[in-house]
């Protein structure tokens, strides 16, 4: 395949790509919207995914955050819109 058709391939296949995201302000008053984060061994990571049921089991966690907090938390689907900036696939 050529390296033209196969950039147009990936192409093709972003352009069907969707990604959910659970959405919501700061719960510290800051005003900020942003991705919500969970806590894992590793750190913090974003809340987002491919598959919007992985993200949707998350929210009773998240319902317990607004309760507590009082923010309310939106699931968000994310679609392709442009590529702005890619990386080189080949060696330097």
């Amino acid at each position: 395949m050529s390296d033209a058709r196969l950039h147009r391939l990936t192409e093709i296949v972003l352009q069907a790509l969707e990604l959910y995201a659970w959405v919501g302000e700061d719960e510290h008053g800051s005003g900020e919207i942003g991705i919500k984060q969970g806590h894992v061994p590793a750190g913090m990571i974003p809340l987002v995914a491919i598959d919007r049921s992985k993200v949707e089991k998350l929210k009773p966690m998240l319902q317990r955050q607004t309760d507590g907090y009082g923010k309310r938390i939106y699931l968000v689907r994310f679609r392709y819109a442009e590529i702005v900036d890619a990386t080189n696939d080949h060696a330097v």
